[in-house]
């Protein structure tokens, strides 16, 4: 059997991560992500193996483990170089409208926002460079063993995790909290700014519940 990044394995191979990525890209397809861009995950499985899942609800079995091309081919390289097993890029339409501003970092204005306190970074030079230039340049980007986003400028939005649900969680709050932070912003009144102690005081979320959610909605 042929072994490498993007082998090609049965189907039966890497059940439960296969299952997982299922479940996102049903979530994702629910979500309104399942246009081809607007959502890719892409997770480290066993061996030298990547997932690659899009947003059109893949079952299990359609999970596959192609070399991706395009930004794809660029968060694949950046994937070998961190320590998160999953990265996921989407376009949801607060995320996406966040992206489109020229400050782009989210503040810490409620609970959801809160989580991405000093765990998040902007990259507004995305895009333009070959895969092998910008992976490693994107994985310096996320190389903060505490970062759980990255605002792609004009793009979207970055989010990784060390298991699909943790990514994907991931992605659900930073949505609310840019929703959350644009409806703000448009009332033109001063925004009420966290401090540092009490944005990092907040629970953290149950990513295992929240994907159990999915799951049960998704049916996988």
């Amino acid at each position: 059997m042929q072994k490498g990044l993007f082998s090609s394995l049965p189907s039966i191979s890497n059940w439960p991560d296969r299952t997982d990525l299922s479940a996102a890209s049903g979530w994702a397809l629910r979500n309104g992500l399942g246009e081809p861009g607007d959502f890719l995950a892409l997770l480290k499985a066993d061996g030298d193996t990547v997932l690659v899942a899009g947003g059109a609800g893949a079952g299990p079995d359609a999970i596959g483990s192609e070399a991706p091309h395009g930004m794809g081919a660029a968060l694949a390289a950046a994937l070998g170089q961190v320590d998160a097993r999953c990265l996921i890029f989407a376009r949801p339409q607060n995320a996406l409208a966040l992206a489109a501003l020229s400050e782009s970092l989210l503040p810490p204005i409620c609970p959801d926002s809160a989580l991405f306190h000093h765990r998040h970074v902007v990259d507004p030079d995305f895009g333009g460079r070959p895969a092998e230039e910008e992976g490693p340049r994107l994985a310096a980007l996320l190389a903060a063993p505490d970062t759980r986003a990255a605002v792609i400028g004009n793009q979207g939005v970055l989010t990784l995790g060390s298991r699909v649900s943790h990514a994907l969680s991931n992605l659900h709050r930073f949505e609310r909290a840019a929703g959350t932070y644009l409806r703000a912003l448009a009332t033109g009144h001063a925004l009420r700014i966290l401090p540092d102690e009490l944005a990092a005081a907040g629970p953290e979320p149950d990513a295992e519940a929240f994907f159990a959610a999915v799951k049960a909605v998704t049916g996988d």
